[in-house]
């Protein structure tokens, strides 16, 4: 690893035993000064991984990773004597008050570029208005003057200047002028050598000068810019640039990286902060073309890395050390809507928006077209995960709106136990490692279509075991008996509570009947016990509640069961005791709180209206 502080001060890093070895270039005796750029260029070369460049005024060459050295080059820059520069609108003399020694030289290469297809094509850029190239690997120079490119500023710094991957003859250059008060943003390109240029940055904001370019490797019309304000993307090679948002502040994005085997973009912004979008591959596959289809679905470019979230820690280590956000975890999929799914009172509010643009002005509907505004179902948009035979595992809902999405699905079933709010979590058993597919949906109205083709994707675990687990089978019908004893627990306990409730309102509503009521508190009592008697099967006795060491019960079995969940090893065998256990005690309960639903509790509602008393949540509707 190579880095580097101002002023030169180059060190190679063994990271095998953490050695810094210093190879700052050193002139020979009788050669002027060396002058650095604040950011001096280091490139490893792409034919050679032991050949480097670094650069001051001149070009340096390494072909033993910086033990020793050699110049293949002049000076490249102007050369001129920065001492004799006006500033203020004048010169200076001695008794100035200079300060020079904490700021960077002055006429120095600010950035270099090797061709990764022809190793003998070299380009460097500095910070006083010149381009030059070679094609003999520095044995000749071609000086291009910033002032002959029409539209480019003679005063303009050479932001990045990279090589086409592909082309040989082709070059990009980010150009800056701020520091003369021209905030434009400039971006040109070569296809012949710098014989003749093109702008790239018609399309950009105003202000939004360009700090780096990136191209990249499989697809040599995307591109990457990082600007004064934040990151842009091209599919067609610079025509067109989009801003990529997506939770990247209006920032400063002084470089902009690919990191090839991930598929990631890594962008560091001026605020010394780097930000990291995972897997842009999906871009990859739009072009104009594409973008005409209705919608298009993309899956993960690589194996979606498959793990167990750990929760049995803490989330923040206080004030000991920062721990940036992780990818989410699960499988992120891509997808593009052309246009977002509108209901009818999206559209007449779009309509009307028109109309005011226009300087005309809408009436107001009739009150049958709003009433069915209000009774419009919205509009939904969900990609359907199934495994490698076939069955669904999930539905993951995105968004409705046009343009690119992301969504994650958490590797996880649809949790299909009782539900008893809207609200509740849908995290259901972590689906086990293999094949599946994603397909994107959209409803609108009660009509259901298919927006796109499914894709494949693979769950790759990424830690294996020291020890031998159940297999995936044994895993799934341990699942399968486990799900079914938890919604036969889930669906006792949420009768069981509204029983309770309605035994309130009977508690009301045999103090309100006008007759004589002791048949109907005897029933009442004997109900409230067989409830009592329940709730003690299901969770022990409630006195021993916080009071030490209570024995097992139902609920505590199947808590126990659980548990197999919380490691990607699979239940062992007291997993399946305990769920066996739980399952039985299950059967007697569900069986009595049955009993109970269905016959006593009706049976005393029915009793107190019969009598003259109120009537109760949970009876049939009074029809007469």
């Amino acid at each position: 690893m190579y880095s580097q502080w101002q002023q030169g001060n180059l060190v190679r890093v063994d990271r095998t035993n953490k050695d810094g070895v210093y190879i700052k270039p050193q002139p020979l005796p009788g050669d002027p000064a060396e002058r650095f750029n604040w950011d001096a260029p280091i490139n490893v070369s792409a034919h050679d991984p032991k050949r480097i460049y670094f650069a001051s005024q001149r070009v340096w060459r390494s072909d033993d990773r910086g033990d020793s050295w050699t110049p293949i080059s002049k000076d490249l820059t102007q050369n001129k004597n920065r001492m004799h520069m006006p500033m203020m609108g004048r010169t200076w003399s001695v008794e100035a008050g200079w300060d020079l020694y904490a700021m960077s030289e002055f006429h120095t290469i600010a950035n270099f570029a090797e061709s990764p297809v022809d190793e003998n094509i070299l380009w460097v850029g500095t910070d006083d208005g010149i381009i030059q190239v070679t094609t003999d690997g520095g044995k000749s120079w071609k000086k291009i003057e910033l002032d002959d490119i029409r539209g480019i500023p003679a005063t303009a710094y050479v932001n990045d200047i990279r090589a086409d991957l592909y082309d040989p003859n082709t070059v990009y250059v980010a150009l800056d002028n701020h520091k003369y008060g021209d905030y434009k943003p400039y971006l040109i390109k070569s296809t012949n050598l710098g014989k003749k240029w093109t702008s790239l940055a018609d399309d950009l904001p105003e202000k939004h000068l360009v700090w780096r370019i990136v191209q990249d490797h499989v697809n040599k019309d995307l591109m990457f810019i990082g600007t004064e304000f934040g990151i842009f993307f091209t599919v067609d090679g610079g025509k067109d640039w989009v801003e990529l948002d997506g939770g990247m502040p209006t920032i400063s994005t002084r470089d902009v990286k690919i990191q090839r085997r991930e598929n990631d973009l890594v962008a560091g912004t001026f605020g010394r902060g780097i930000y990291i979008l995972d897997d842009y591959a999906p871009l990859r596959q739009l072009t104009k073309k594409s973008m005409e289809q209705d919608a298009l679905l993309f899956a993960p470019s690589r194996p979606v890395k498959w793990f167990q979230l750990d929760s049995n820690h803490t989330d923040s280590d206080g004030d000991d050390r920062y721990v940036a956000e992780n990818p989410e975890h699960g499988a992120t999929l891509t997808y593009y809507l052309k246009e977002s799914l509108m209901t009818a009172k999206d559209k007449r509010k779009e309509a009307e928006k028109k109309l005011l643009d226009d300087e005309k002005y809408p009436k107001y509907p009739s009150w049958e077209a709003v009433e069915a505004e209000l009774e419009e179902l919205e509009p939904a948009v969900y990609l359907e995960i199934r495994d490698a035979n076939g069955d669904i595992v999930n539905r993951v809902d995105g968004s409705t709106k046009k343009g690119l999405h992301r969504v994650t699905w958490e590797m996880d079933y649809a949790l299909t136990t009782p539900v008893t709010k809207k609200d509740g979590s849908n995290s259901g058993f972590m689906a086990l490692p293999g094949t599946y597919t994603a397909t994107l949906f959209k409803r609108e109205g009660a009509e259901v279509s298919q927006l796109a083709d499914p894709v494949e994707f693979v769950l790759e675990s990424i830690y294996p075991g020291a020890l031998e687990g159940p297999s995936a089978q044994d895993i799934k019908a341990f699942q399968a008996s486990l799900d079914k004893a938890q919604k036969r627990a889930m669906s006792s306990t949420a009768v069981l509570k509204q029983l309770e409730s309605t035994m309130e309102l009977l508690r009301v509503a045999i103090s309100r009947t006008p007759s004589n009521v002791a048949d109907l508190e005897a029933k009442y009592a004997t109900i409230k016990r067989e409830i009592h008697d329940v709730n003690n099967v299901l969770y022990g006795l409630e006195a021993r509640n916080r009071k030490g060491a209570k024995p097992a019960n139902v609920m505590s079995r199947l808590g126990y069961a659980r548990s197999a969940l919380w490691s990607s090893y699979g239940p062992t065998q007291q997993h399946k005791d305990q769920l066996g256990y739980a399952s039985e005690g299950l059967a007697e309960v569900s069986a009595r709180i049955s009993a109970l639903q269905q016959n006593a509790v009706p049976a005393l509602q029915q009793s107190v209206v019969d009598q003259g008393g109120p009537w109760t949540t949970g009876l049939t509707v009074i029809a007469e």
